[in-house]
């Protein structure tokens, strides 16, 4: 199957925009990369890079299907998604059947969010393989990303089936029982891909969520803790060790939480902001204050937040 000209002009198209949009974000999030200079530069570094691997491809003999595909590999290792979706399309015009290739084609095109040509690579293989098992953990993940979680089960499920050790369909499928609301299948999921993949933090992340909606507060904390030993450095992970210290009572141990994520300031007003959630207005105008005493010129919500916890205060029983 060749792949329509605005098909592949889609696909650098995005890519190229979202490179330039992460190149200026690191700099300053607040930029618009549309409108500067290093924009410009970027995009035109990115330009010359291709030329040249273009270039230094025309000295290289005719390859046949396999060596497009190794190179298309080395380019994605690369990181040069765009460089590895062109010899990956090189490899099918001379190897249609080739599936392999076919599904690096199709989770290019969901990194990029094009899921409709996701969709369509993966229903190709499995017109030809029905018991690809990547292929419907590739329609599973297109499912998700429409937020239709009943289909995207039933593919993560079939994945599963054919493959049981596919620790990513299994993650999947435990953050699609969790929109259902299905949590005890949920963790019974994340616990199938940390046995798979022992030394992932955000599955520990994941089954501390579950048992944080079921509920199950100090089972989370502990989900929490372990993916923190993994991942000392992940902010989602821990402040949402915060949040279930919190529910505990542990506000003490979930400020501190917090500082580690973050700076005193921003730990001071996340913690005022969960004060605010359990109708605590007292502690809460106590923490908005100390975090705008620590950064004044930086916490406008802050300021916010206190007068309403103040109206809150005075308009509520004692918390």
């Amino acid at each position: 199957m060749r792949f329509p000209a605005p098909t592949i002009i889609r696909f650098l198209l995005i890519f190229a925009v979202i490179a330039g949009s992460w190149g200026c974000a690191a700099r300053n999030p607040q930029q618009n990369p549309f409108k500067t200079s290093d924009y410009k530069k970027i995009m035109a570094r990115q330009k010359a890079e291709i030329a040249e691997e273009e270039a230094a491809l025309k000295k290289v003999p005719q390859m046949d299907a396999e060596g497009h595909e190794r190179l298309g590999d080395q380019y994605l290792s690369q990181g040069k998604m765009d460089l590895a979706f062109k010899q990956y399309y090189e490899t099918l015009q001379l190897n249609p059947e080739q599936t392999r290739t076919r599904y690096k084609i199709g989770r290019l095109f969901l990194e990029k969010g094009m899921t409709e040509e996701a969709k369509n690579e993966f229903r190709e293989i499995l017109k030809t393989n029905p018991n690809h098992a990547l292929a419907y953990e590739g329609m599973g993940r297109v499912y998700f990303n429409k937020r239709d979680f009943t289909e995207a089960g039933k593919n993560f499920q079939q994945a599963i089936k054919l493959e049981s050790e596919l620790w990513q369909a299994h993650n999947f499928l435990g953050i699609t029982y969790d929109h259902q609301g299905r949590y005890e299948d949920a963790i019974n999921q994340y616990k199938a891909a940390i046995g798979l993949k022992p030394n992932i933090g955000i599955l520990f992340n994941n089954l501390g969520m579950s048992l944080f909606l079921k509920g199950e507060y100090e089972k989370s904390v502990q989900a929490f803790a372990q993916g923190l030993k993994i991942e000392p450095a992940n902010v989602k992970i821990s402040n949402n060790l915060s949040l279930a210290l919190c529910k505990l009572g542990k506000y003490e141990e979930a400020l501190e939480t917090f500082k580690k994520a973050g700076d005193e300031a921003a730990a001071y007003y996340n913690l005022g902001c969960i004060y605010m959630m359990e109708n605590k207005y007292n502690e809460a105008i106590a923490a908005f204050q100390k975090a705008i005493e620590i950064k004044p010129e930086f916490y406008v919500s802050a300021y916010e937040n206190l007068n309403k916890a103040k109206a809150a205060a005075n308009t509520s029983p004692a918390k």
